[in-house]
């Protein structure tokens, strides 16, 4: 069976996963590792060498158990450089109808690509939407049909050339060769959300700890992708100032006592904290954490929705409500938050339809890389298969001689 990885690069946490992949295109997860995430902050890599090292660690943890050796990698790209747009292009097949075939829609791609190019960024998908063939409306997939003048939309998504070259710096200095680049929001919604509510429309959110990345799908696809820097952090820092709490302190408070809405808390119900500088435990109110952890949500959520309305979008369009992963999906009461807050219904997305080692990855935190394996298997609107150096394959010694040295590197981090 073919080898498929990934390598999910948080501010928190790196994830890696190694899926086996069966003559029926399904994966089956053989090998995990995650790691403290180091020298990453909101996508973006602040320290090279501890980035890579912390790379080397979750990937190494997940070829141990897997019993597979790892050469190539699907990466997410994630953070504020993430931006999205949709084109339309029209081309003429034929004076008289003839059938469609692919070389066609390729051209039609490319019109939209060259049209979203901009300097400073790199288009890493390109995702036809709906197409009309001549009058004809709702076609899927023209190839195979017959007309005479085609007509594509296309949901485009770029990322920061800086941020998207300088993690694949740190995936090759760990040794690794990233041959892809997923956003993380799309990556996501391939391992949570089902058919019917894209076709239904759907916004899905993965909010992990440094940034909330989002997608809206209308009628099957996506309109909107985009990224926040606002996320779990800001609420661990939040409870830090109000309760005057340490960080680490702060981060046990959620995790173990957060509510995501202060309704849902009995009144009078109380929390043991141990206050900065202090010695002994106090008591505080658990309603009070829940209003410092139910105002940062607001104002996230209040930013997301001001994103997808400036573009022309309603929210009130995602007929099968929100859909809710990453890390901070976990925290109590986010279901009950979500649809106080927009009105709409919600649900908490955790990876579906897997095979392996279930157990261990059926939740949130590994959306993102189970969706990478996916994308790894149907690379379907991936414009990412760039190699990282490939100007330097003319030299096969050299190449040859660095990729040993990577594997010496990774031995001994």
């Amino acid at each position: 069976m073919r080898t498929v990885a990934s390598v999910d690069v948080g501010t928190d946490k790196i994830v890696a996963l190694v899926g086996e992949v069966d003559p029926y295109g399904d994966v089956h997860i053989v090998g995990v590792g995650s790691t403290k995430s180091k020298g990453i902050d909101k996508g973006s890599v602040t320290r090279l060498e501890v980035a890579a090292r912390a790379i080397a660690s979750a990937v190494r943890e997940a070829e141990e158990m897997s019993g597979q050796k790892i050469g190539n990698v699907i990466i997410n790209v994630s953070g504020p450089t993430i931006k999205s747009q949709n084109e339309k292009d029209t081309i003429n097949i034929s004076p008289s109808p003839i059938e469609v075939e692919q070389s066609h829609i390729n051209r039609l791609l490319e019109m939209s690509i060259a049209r979203a190019k901009e300097d400073g960024a790199e288009i890493i998908h390109a995702v036809p939407r709906r197409y009309i063939l001549d009058d004809q409306e709702g076609i899927e997939d023209p190839v195979g049909l017959i007309g005479s003048k085609l007509t594509a939309q296309v949901h485009i998504v770029k990322v920061g050339t800086t941020l998207s070259r300088n993690l694949e710096k740190a995936v090759s200095s760990a040794g690794f060769t990233p041959t892809s680049r997923v956003a993380s929001a799309l990556a996501s919604a391939r391992a949570v959300l089902r058919e019917e509510e894209k076709d239904d429309g759907v916004l899905l959110l993965d909010m992990g700890a440094g940034l909330t990345d989002f997608v809206f799908f209308l009628d099957g696809y996506p309109v909107i992708t985009g990224s926040i820097p606002l996320a779990g952090n800001n609420i661990t820092k939040d409870i830090s100032y109000f309760m005057k709490v340490d960080q680490e302190e702060a981060e046990r408070i959620k995790k173990e006592n957060g509510v995501a809405l202060m309704d849902i808390v009995k009144e009078g119900e109380v929390i043991k904290i141990k206050p900065r500088g202090e010695t002994r435990e106090v008591s505080i109110e658990k309603r009070r954490l829940a209003e410092v952890i139910q105002i940062r949500l607001e104002e996230i959520f209040e930013k997301i929705v001001e994103h997808i309305e400036s573009l022309g979008f309603k929210i009130e369009n995602a007929n099968a409500g929100i859909v809710i992963t990453g890390g901070s999906a976990n925290l109590k009461g986010m279901k009950e938050f979500i649809e106080r807050f927009t009105d709409l219904p919600a649900r908490i997305g955790k990876p579906t339809e897997l095979t392996g080692l279930k157990e261990k990855i059926e939740d949130p935190i590994y959306s993102t890389a189970v969706g990478l394996l996916r994308y790894g298997v149907t690379p379907e609107g991936l414009l990412s298969e760039r190699k990282v150096g490939a100007n330097t394959n003319n030299n096969y010694k050299v190449r040859n001689f660095l990729d040993r040295v990577k594997e010496f590197l990774r031995e001994i981090l």
